[in-house]
């Protein structure tokens, strides 16, 4: 049975009388979703229990990071074995497979190679696209733990290439236990449940901004009306996020709700983006959508100015962005799309509605533009709910916990 253990606060676990020397293998360097939950991990991990090391395949802003913290980190290539949307006629994944399979020894070999100069007593992949790491440490003897962010099958942004039961397979003969980060994600792979434990991501303690002074400053640096209503999708750009449903709702809730704005923010593919742009002209609402790219500030500061966050995903394992604007007291709508259903409770601390239904998601929208007491009641129990159920804490304790296991220290219980 799948544990889990975003409650259990206890950290009454014996802790080594040397700190555990783990091998963390990210699938990149980037500061995605996954990547962004993997950092926390790693800022916030106590040191006297792990000696963390890290691979990436190759430098991004994940490495810099790292290096702030005086991890060490190694550089080595990458061939997903769950490759994204780019391969997609029969040639290329045929043609992607070969190339996985042709260099997967020297690949392990590298990992192998780490495992054996620095000691490391476990190593810990971070999503399921990569395979090298849990190959290295079969080969070495080592436990591995597998941290899955992500639903193989019915996943847009993911080409699998060999059969899903195949994956399940390998993922559950490499590792000594597997890690989801919600029920949602668990329930996806239900081959897996005997190993798997559920330890929700959570956020270090963000203080609130000055609501006021931050939707100033937004509108500002924007160009928005000082009385406009601001509306907000933040995350990468790509098809799972369904920004259609967003677009076909801000279309209805500007005819109803007068100087609203509506921001897209997040990066993706220039033809994913060009998409999107088409979109915006299609139905005539150049005037009040505005696509503003990755955003290089402090998120925090754009979550608080912001009227209302919308998350319109198809599928979401998580939901890192809703936690982080109910911290800041901006309520959020969300579809029942998988992982934000564990985390906004209807009505309370945020509102859910259908995947793909832009007049439900318009309605929620107007409805809290349009009653403050409403949207200020949402706001300040999401915030004490987020801290309730998804600090930091309880997150870096659930996975130092799942490490120490995988290496034969037990809990008390």
């Amino acid at each position: 049975m799948t544990r889990v253990l975003a409650e259990d606060r206890t950290d009454n676990h014996p802790s080594p009388r040397e700190p555990i020397r783990v091998l963390f293998v990210s699938h990149d360097a980037g500061m995605y979703g996954a990547q962004r939950t993997l950092m926390t991990l790693l800022s916030e991990i106590d040191r006297r229990v792990c000696t963390p090391f890290l691979v990436v395949p190759d430098e991004g802003p994940m490495s810099l990071a790292a290096r702030e913290l005086g991890i060490p980190v190694f550089v080595e290539r990458m061939v997903h074995w769950v490759p994204y949307l780019f391969v997609s006629s029969r040639r290329q994944r045929l043609g992607h497979l070969y190339r996985f399979f042709r260099t997967l020894y020297p690949r392990c070999r590298a990992i192998v190679r780490m495992i054996t100069d620095h000691g490391i007593d476990l190593v810990y992949t971070n999503t399921v696209t990569c395979v090298e790491g849990a190959v290295a440490a079969k080969r070495t003897r080592k436990r591995h733990v597998w941290h899955i962010h992500e639903p193989i099958l019915r996943n847009s942004e993911l080409t699998p290439l060999l059969p899903y039961q195949l994956y399940c397979a390998a993922v559950e003969f490499l590792s000594r236990s597997i890690i989801f980060p919600s029920r949602a994600v668990a329930r996806e792979y239900p081959e897996l449940s005997r190993k798997a434990s559920i330890v929700y991501n959570g956020l270090p303690p963000s203080s609130l901004r000055d609501r006021f002074a931050a939707r100033q400053e937004i509108n500002k640096g924007l160009g928005i009306d000082a009385g406009a209503k601001v509306v907000a999708v933040v995350g990468a750009l790509s098809p799972r996020k369904d920004h259609l449903t967003f677009l076909t709702a801000a279309k209805e809730v500007a005819q109803r709700v007068e100087d609203v704005v509506f921001l897209i923010v997040g990066s993706g593919s220039e033809s994913y983006t060009n998409y999107i742009r088409r979109q915006v002209r299609d139905l005539q609402l150049d005037s009040k959508v505005r696509i503003l790219g990755w955003w290089q500030g402090d998120i925090h500061d754009l979550l608080s100015a912001i009227d209302v966050l919308v998350i319109s995903s198809e599928q979401e394992s998580f939901g890192l962005t809703a936690i982080e604007a109910l911290a800041m007291e901006t309520p959020v709508v969300a579809t029942r799309c998988g992982g934000p259903e564990e985390i906004v409770v209807d009505g309370v601390s945020g509102l859910l509605i259908p995947v793909k239904d832009p007049r439900a998601l318009a309605e929620a929208i107007v409805r809290l533009l349009l009653d403050p007491k409403l949207s200020r009641r949402i706001g300040v129990s999401g915030r004490n709910h987020v801290a309730e159920h998804f600090g930091v804490d309880q997150y870096v304790q659930g996975i130092q916990r799942v490490l120490l296991e995988a290496v034969a220290l037990r809990s008390n219980r």
